[in-house]
């Protein structure tokens, strides 16, 4: 058996799927065997309008429903040290990274403070532009601002911008395989010292219905609306909506505070070659990326307890997966059969981000030590012989089976492209408990917007009230994680006690009345610093709280203003000459919604103030930000004739 590579430790998870806001959110729906697949949203588009039976229909879909995310429009520019401009056109894919990415980070026990600057790589896996189509459909309204915010090489770049992130930053596609493939990418860069750390995932928003048809007419979408994996019924998939990010380092950089979720054991990928068809599954190319990832795993297949399949509800390729996965881990010559799932069954196919939702459902399997359930599973497939392959459809909630050695499971990913992925995770060994102390304990809260301080602290009582007063080390690790392992931004409240009920009594008080934190005079240590700490010094709670490891709180509370190039809501324009549509498709009517102020239009326009200003329109002796050409007065104008859209936009 080769040499294993050094395992590589997930030790944050940051994600935003349908039905689920957050890892804990995710799991809770996959433990109870729910579905997130609802009908499109109308502030998408006209789902009645564009449905037709016939998949051959132009124009049409014959799928009506998917996996969504709720306001997608929506960012908090404040936190992410945006300008209300730029924030408009940058890509909501890009933008929900940004979110997804700081949480994944605060879920590491990594404050951003302490990564700026750092040789941390950021490695995604992103398929379409809707954001960039929707714009080109008007070409006059296109402006500078587009040129940072829509490529999809920003999707990882403006990550490393943002957090100031100075590894490898790489933007892939691989169509439903990418997010599997950056994984793959963020773990070769840590085995070859290219970075310390690194983001892996992927990201995928449905907001106009172009890619549902190009969908349609390819045969792949579901007409049931339901993704049945394994299923004699199975007639393809739904789309779904997502992010999800996994924060790596290697086992040998782990520190004694963090928590870890799963070890990467082996990853591995490849193509199909060419076939009778570009889209079409190939058995053996699947067969040779999993025996290559198990290979660089050192890992015995018969070992492999749970492989999370691609799934996608193909009677053809799910086949073509289980025969690929039987014929390496063992077919029935398997003391215990593989168990086998497939969580496009909840979510819908989230298509470049497909992969990482199966990264991040595995590695929570693993931490918890259950095995959720598929859905939509009734009669099996007939060109599949489970028992015969050595596996098992995983139909119910079950802990994870015993074993003398680590977890271990796999993720295996294929796309309509040709590219195929697949990894081996394990699962991690109990850790020895740190002693606990009765003394008081400190709880700092911290956010960038009064707002947020106030939700955040709402959110943290919860947490606490959560809690066993007696489980003093639950206690500890929440304090431990708050004061060490976070970043204290300027707007702050702390507290101090020795229980759970104590601390969430005094985050109540405070929430009715901010003048009852620590009074700054008090004699006593804690509270002393805990009132140090809310006028602005920097403590150092380590030497406070000096052991602790990272748990799980809640994320940084976004305040999320809606920012949306608001001309996109409107019908396009048309040249006076062009055919009008015989039948047009309306959509509903936006709601008014407050937004934040924008930068004023520069007066005189550049093209008196400065002739070269190709994009921008600036002042000659204005201190303002730049504002869109499109935004200057002007007086030429050229015959232009407003028609109604099948075009969507998101809100």
């Amino acid at each position: 058996m080769a040499t294993p590579l050094e395992p590589v430790a997930v030790v944050g998870i940051g994600c935003r799927f349908p039905g689920a806001a957050d890892p804990a959110a995710y799991w809770s729906l996959l433990r109870a065997g729910r579905h997130a697949i609802v009908d499109v949203p109308p502030s998408r588009w006209d789902a009645a309008a564009l449905y037709d039976a016939d998949p051959q229909r132009p124009g049409r879909t014959l799928c009506r429903s998917g996996g969504f995310l709720p306001a997608v429009d929506g960012v908090d520019w404040r936190a992410l040290r945006l300008s209300p401009r730029e924030a408009k056109a940058i890509d909501p894919q890009h933008r929900l990274l940004l979110e997804v990415a700081w949480e994944a980070l605060e879920d590491a026990g990594l404050p951003l403070e302490a990564v700026a600057g750092s040789r941390t790589g950021v490695f995604v896996g992103a398929t379409w532009n809707d954001y960039a189509r929707m714009q080109s459909r008007d070409r006059d309204r296109l402006d500078g601002y587009a040129a940072a915010g829509t490529p999809m090489a920003f999707a990882a770049n403006r990550i490393s911008y943002t957090f100031d992130l100075r590894g490898p930053s790489v933007a892939l596609d691989a169509t439903c395989s990418a997010s599997l493939v950056a994984l793959h990418q963020a773990c070769q860069s840590l085995w070859s010292g290219d970075c310390t750390l690194a983001l892996a995932g992927g990201v995928n928003l449905i907001l106009a219905p172009d890619s549902a048809i190009i969908m349609s007419k390819a045969g792949v979408l579901s007409a049931q609306g339901r993704c049945r994996a394994l299923d004699a019924d199975g007639d393809g998939f739904v789309r779904g909506e997502g992010a999800g990010l996994v924060a790596l380092k290697l086992r040998s950089q782990l520190t004694a505070s963090d928590r870890v979720y799963a070890f990467v054991r082996g990853v591995a990928i490849n193509h199909n070659g060419r076939g009778p068809w570009i889209m079409a599954p190939r058995a053996e190319a699947q067969t040779a990326a999993i025996r290559d990832a198990l290979a660089r795993a050192a890992v015995d297949p018969a070992d492999i307890d749970y492989v999370e399949l691609h799934g996608t509800g193909f009677p053809q390729g799910d086949a073509t997966e289980t025969a690929a996965l039987g014929a390496v881990l063992g077919g029935a010559a398997r003391s215990r059969p593989c168990a086998v799932g497939s969580v496009k069954t909840n979510l819908g196919n989230l298509e470049p981000a497909a992969g990482i939702a199966s990264v991040i459902k595995v590695c929570l399997a693993l931490h918890h030590g259950e095995l959720p359930p598929t859905l939509h599973l009734e009669r099996v497939n007939p060109a599949i012989d489970l028992a015969g392959l050595g596996l098992a459809a995983q139909t119910e909630l079950t802990p994870w089976p015993q074993r003398e050695r680590p977890r271990l499971a796999a993720v295996t990913t294929t796309s309509f492209s040709g590219v195929n992925a697949h990894a081996v995770l394990a699962g991690v060994d109990p850790v020895a408990d740190l002693p606990v102390s009765p003394d008081p304990l400190p709880l700092p809260l911290s956010a960038r917007d009064p707002r947020a301080l106030r939700a955040h602290v709402a959110a943290m009582i919860d947490v606490l009230r959560g809690l066993d007063r007696e489980d003093l080390a639950a206690l500890r690790d929440v304090c431990f994680t708050a004061a060490v392992l976070r970043s204290h931004h300027s707007h702050r409240v702390a507290v101090v006690g020795d229980s759970a009920p104590a601390l969430a009594d005094a985050l109540a008080r405070w929430l009715t009345d901010a003048s009852s934190a620590p009074a700054s005079d008090s004699q006593l240590e804690l509270p002393r610093l805990a009132a140090a700490y809310v006028a602005g010094q920097t403590i150092d709670w380590r030497a406070v709280v000096p052991a602790g490891r990272c748990v799980s709180l809640p994320t940084y509370p976004w305040q999320r203003e809606r920012m949306w190039l608001e001309w996109l809501s409107e019908p396009p324009l048309l040249d006076a000459e062009s055919e009008i549509p015989e039948k047009l498709i309306l959509r509903p009517p936006l709601p008014p919604t407050p937004s934040a102020p924008t930068p004023a239009p520069c007066s005189p326009p550049c093209a008196t103030s400065r002739p070269a200003c190709a994009a921008l329109a600036c002042s000659a002796t204005s201190s303002k930000p730049c504002a869109p050409r499109s935004s200057c007065p002007t007086t030429s104008s050229s015959p232009r004739t407003r028609a109604c859209s099948t075009s969507a936009s998101a809100r």
